[in-house]
């Protein structure tokens, strides 16, 4: 099988095409790209910080990183929690509140110009699609006992 025809290869390519053009649009505006998913993710009344990572598959310490920017750029505020002061939540600061609008605003035209360019049906099809996918992967589990049980079949016949 070539790389070219594997899911891995092309999820791979197409998003690191569309981060770019991402970042160049994003940073065009004056947001770095790596803060707009963030600035879709923190609720109105507050984020927990740590529910941010987990929404967006970040690791804490790049979480923790590009949340110091956010902070130095004034786009959010991080308070103890009034109803658990160990716990931290994350803030929208107004400038983070008219970022978060360009940055959705952002998200919103490149979905609907790629909608325009690739079709409502198609787009449709790789959304079920994906979505698909991710609940495959939500169970990795079985995606292990799947790969391990063809290795076994694949040993026994081919000696």
């Amino acid at each position: 099988m070539r790389p070219q025809d594997t899911i891995d290869f092309q999820l791979r390519w197409g998003w690191q095409k569309l981060a770019r053009f991402y970042s160049s649009e994003a940073e065009s505006r004056g947001i770095p790209f790596s803060y707009v998913f963030v600035l879709l993710q923190i609720d109105r009344d507050g984020t927990p910080s740590t529910k941010l990572g987990p929404r967006m598959g970040m690791e804490s310490t790049s979480l923790s990183r590009t949340l110091k920017g956010m902070e130095n750029m004034g786009l959010i505020e991080r308070r103890p929690s009034e109803v658990d002061r160990r716990s931290v939540r994350v803030f929208l600061t107004s400038r983070g509140v008219d970022a978060r609008r360009q940055a959705r605003d952002l998200v919103v035209d490149v979905n609907m110009q790629l909608r325009k360019m690739l079709g409502d049906g198609h787009v449709d099809r790789l959304l079920t699609e994906m979505k698909r996918l991710n609940e495959v992967l939500d169970r990795p589990e079985q995606l292990q006992h799947n790969l391990t049980t063809n290795i076994s079949s694949k040993s026994t016949t081919n000696p």
